[in-house]
């Protein structure tokens, strides 16, 4: 087995001076981070904004979009981000360093530690959460045997000051692909407790537009503000869209049963301004 890091041992004094980084950066080496894991086993922290900080400059540290921060905090859409304020934020398993071995330097990690819950043992911390072994973890924490209490810290790891590159994410891309998917996280989500319906006909979408802003869709039957799917079959492309309102009843003939924003239409492969979609939707 590994001896007790030396480092871990300098890191437990730190655990009453945890911050999340200042009104320059996101994350410094003098900040601890606590990790939690939800019911998908996906770990994440919580950031607390700082002076100057904004949500788009914390996605784009994170590796993530504005899209996906809004999908891990519902709500976080409808109030001002403000100094305090907690923002849950993803870790991917892969960008937390296990061990300080190589070129590793304290000056360009913050401490990571996982906070223990109600039914953890230690065999699902370490080999499910952290993929590292489970004597790896015991002797790092010091532990004399398997006993855990919840609210326990254990040191799991380091995160780099310089961020998360979506390239460590199990799903990275063009700010397009990350802003589609991070919808359909929505879409998903939404399913529970609803019906889905499916349908097909004519999308519209204006082709002269210069609007490029976001993915967005006006809807027969979807309630405002939800998420639908709509798949062209000719390029078998399926994008989800944020429904801003209704279609109204005497703008266009029954066909018609979504108008597109010019990104979701360019996204589907759309090349004419009317063509053939199946479009699914929860209400």
């Amino acid at each position: 087995m590994r001896k007790t890091s030396f480092f871990a041992l300098l890191l437990l004094p730190l655990m009453s001076h945890a911050g999340t980084g200042d009104s320059l950066h996101y994350l410094t080496a003098k900040d601890t981070i606590f990790l939690g894991v939800d019911g998908f086993n996906e770990k994440y922290l919580e950031h607390i904004i700082q002076p100057k900080q904004t949500l788009y400059s914390l996605a784009r540290f994170y590796g993530l979009s504005v899209e996906e921060l809004y999908f891990y905090n519902p709500g976080l859409k409808d109030q001002p981000v403000a100094p305090g304020m907690a923002v849950r934020v993803p870790i991917p398993n892969r960008a937390i360093r296990r061990y300080p071995t190589g070129n590793f330097s304290p000056k360009e990690f913050a401490p990571a530690f996982y906070v223990v819950k109600k039914g953890d043992t230690m065999y699902r911390i370490s080999k499910v959460y952290f993929k590292m072994p489970v004597e790896d973890l015991m002797e790092r924490n010091r532990l004399p045997d398997h006993t855990l209490r919840e609210g326990q810290y254990l040191h799991v790891g380091w995160l780099s000051i310089h961020g998360v590159p979506d390239s460590l994410r199990a799903y990275s891309g063009d700010p397009l692909s990350r802003s589609n998917n991070a919808l359909r996280k929505i879409y998903q989500h939404e399913m529970s407790g609803k019906k889905e319906y499916e349908h097909q006909g004519a999308a519209i979408w204006k082709t002269d537009s210069r609007e490029d802003s976001g993915l967005y869709a006006m809807h027969r039957f979807a309630p405002a503000n939800s998420i639908i799917a709509v798949t062209n079959p000719m390029s078998k492309r399926t994008v989800y869209a944020k429904v801003i309102g209704r279609i109204p009843d005497t703008a266009y003939k029954d066909e018609v049963v979504v108008v597109l924003s010019p990104l979701a239409a360019k996204a589907l492969g759309a090349i004419d301004p009317r063509f053939f979609v199946r479009v699914k939707y929860h209400r």
